[in-house]
């Protein structure tokens, strides 16, 4: 129903976020994008909710207009979970950690249809006893064992060398590693229970062209990138004369 012309739409959208209620803009937006001629899918996609939740929000904007879509405490601070649901929202942000705040957002606004601003959603997830940090990323291929490994391929390595070309300058120890660059961002904070145990799969997807890199601890470090992880790709990595 338009309770509202659009030149009142906007007016009604503009004194929400003058009076810094983000959840009352957000549910405007959408009936607004609705008026515009979106359907409920393409509205909900463009603000950010579920097909469901945008259908209870016009639900209550038909039914009441702009009083309709604000939190059953009329609008100002945003009303508080109690107990049982903030007990709720652990259980599941336990099983589905590590998230983003928008991610936790979200699920608050689909489980109890209320509106967090991003300051008090952080704020809810502190008294949670969640914790805000870079997950450290993790290939899903990496073994148990790896630093094990390592250390014994170290050793072997050591082991092997000439002592005189160690002597007179002509071994340069280092590690040679090899990663495809990624389109997503591994460094993005996110929220979890234990911070020394966050964890993050590294994506899959990544550019054609491999990165190696050779990290020297005794020489000059190089980074190249090769069209393969051949042994050709890696000999011409290190040229002869260097």
């Amino acid at each position: 129903l338009e309770h509202l012309s659009e030149e009142e739409l906007d007016e009604a959208i503009d004194q929400a976020q003058s009076d810094e209620e983000p959840y009352l803009v957000r549910r405007l937006c959408l009936i607004k994008n609705i008026y515009l001629g979106d359907t409920l899918t393409e509205a909900a996609t463009r603000v950010g909710v579920t097909t469901p939740t945008a259908s209870r929000w016009v639900d209550r904007w038909n039914d009441d207009a702009v009083d309709g879509l604000r939190p059953d405490s009329g609008g100002g601070r945003p009303p508080k979970l109690d107990e049982h649901q903030r007990e709720w929202l652990r259980e599941v942000l336990k099983r589905h950690q590590p998230l983003t705040t928008h991610q936790v957002q979200k699920l608050i606004e689909d489980g109890f249809d209320v509106s967090y601003s991003q300051r008090h959603t952080s704020r809810l997830l502190n008294k949670l006893g969640l914790n805000y940090a870079i997950p450290r990323p993790e290939s899903p291929d990496r073994p148990d064992d790896a630093e094990e490994q390592l250390e014994e391929r170290l050793e072997a390595a050591l082991d092997d060398l000439d002592d005189d070309a160690v002597t007179d300058g002509g071994v340069v120890v280092g590690f040679l590693d090899e990663a495809w660059p990624r389109p997503t961002d591994n460094s993005r904070r996110l929220w979890s229970f234990g911070r020394p145990t966050l964890r993050k799969e590294t994506p899959t997807e990544n550019f054609d062209d491999v990165v190696f890199g050779f990290y020297a601890l005794n020489g000059t470090s190089v980074v190249s990138c090769k069209d393969d992880l051949s042994k050709e790709s890696v000999g011409d990595f290190f040229p002869q004369d260097t």
